[in-house]
């Protein structure tokens, strides 16, 4: 048999997790042709799949529920492509998957807890009932799809309980990365007086960057030897700004943008810290345990799917003094080279982006040989 072709169906090409991981697989397959159609403008990692020789299709399809008549628009280009499977990713693309007429596989990706109540409960009330509503039309055109791939556990558990979906009809395949990118901290705290915490992410609400300015502002009022950069975009730049400069944080709260390196970020901080109300798989949380680095994060569930007990500090989601507090006791605690080399040794057994790519493709042979 030669490669298989497979056609990655997707909303947008921003930097966001699931756009990531979707390119560092892309890197790697060595059985399959992958091949990838967008369903908007956003094509920011547009020149990095190119750049590994990867067709990227654009097909512009309105941002709205007609999901029948969209996908009826993909047609021609389907014909075109020929793919052997086609895999979604993220809401519209997976909904539109749904009503296209494919004689193959049809896989989604379910890479976020969509429905949690974590996240439903910050929402705008206007906003949930709709979430509500998009959910029991989730539910009754889930049996649409021959597949499901989750991210985690947790995901997987979500959507057989809230979607009724199969537990033999979704496979749990952990985002991964490539371990050579990342190198574990020789020292921790190599300025025994100065401690720079670091975050990655979205700037949106979720990720409870405001409670981290606010935790933080505690903080620093009783120890000035303190700073706080938090690396990504998002629609909360503003906002986030705005309270750096009510809490008069200007000169130790930076919001740094997007940042190529991020492995050297973290090697050049003491302490990641990741907020998060909910999230998928948390790819930052493994890329800080492969820097060997001291975690603080939120006690979801999501993130207790990566990082152990004994590996790390958690605090109680969405409460702000009770991060304060570990983020004081992080900076007294004395067995940090204990958890890190535990976060570090589970990271490179669980996450390594060799064993996702076998099986991914393990996956798709699998699905194609029934």
């Amino acid at each position: 048999m030669g490669k298989l072709k497979i056609l990655f169906l997707i909303d947008g090409l921003q930097t966001g997790g699931a756009e990531k991981s979707l390119l560092e697989l892309c890197k790697r397959f060595q059985r399959i042709i992958p091949v990838i159609v967008v369903l908007s403008d956003s094509l920011e990692l547009k020149p990095e799949f190119l750049k590994i020789g990867i067709h990227v299709f654009e097909c512009l399809l309105p941002r709205n529920y007609r999901f029948a008549r969209n996908a009826k628009a993909l047609i021609p280009l389907l014909e075109e492509i020929k793919p052997d499977v086609i895999h979604s990713f993220l809401f519209h693309a997976d909904m539109t998957l749904r009503y296209l007429n494919f004689e193959g596989p049809k896989i989604t990706g379910l890479v976020s807890n969509s429905y949690s109540h974590r996240r439903v409960d910050q929402l705008p009330w206007e906003i949930a009932l709709k979430v509500k509503i998009l959910k029991i039309w989730d539910r009754l055109t889930s049996s649409k799809i021959d597949f499901f791939i989750a991210n985690s556990q947790i995901i997987k558990d979500a959507y057989v309980k809230d979607l009724s979906i199969k537990k033999e009809k979704i496979k749990v395949i952990h985002r991964g990365r490539d371990i050579s990118k990342f190198q574990r901290k020789s020292k921790l705290f190599e300025n025994e007086r100065q401690r720079n915490f670091i975050s990655v992410g979205r700037l949106i609400e979720s990720k409870g960057y405001s409670d981290l300015i606010r935790s933080f502002s505690l903080l620093e009022r009783e120890n000035k030897k303190v700073s706080l950069t938090i690396c990504g975009e998002g629609p909360g730049r503003l906002r986030l700004g705005d309270l750096i400069k009510e809490l008069d944080l200007s000169t130790k709260v930076r919001l740094v943008g997007l940042v190529n390196d991020i492995p050297k970020k973290l090697q050049d901080s003491d302490y990641f810290i990741f907020p998060t109300y909910y999230e998928g798989l948390p790819g930052s949380i493994i890329e800080a345990m492969l820097s060997g680095i001291p975690i603080i994060c939120s006690d979801i569930p999501e993130n207790r799917e990566c990082i152990k007990d004994g590996m790390g500090l958690f605090h109680k989601v969405g409460d702000q003094t009770d991060l304060y507090s570990k983020m004081k006791e992080a900076i007294v605690l004395d067995d940090w080279d204990i958890r890190t080399q535990k976060a570090y040794a589970y990271a490179v057994e669980h996450f390594e982006i060799g064993k996702i790519v076998e099986q991914y493709e393990e996956t798709y042979l699998k699905l194609l040989s029934k």
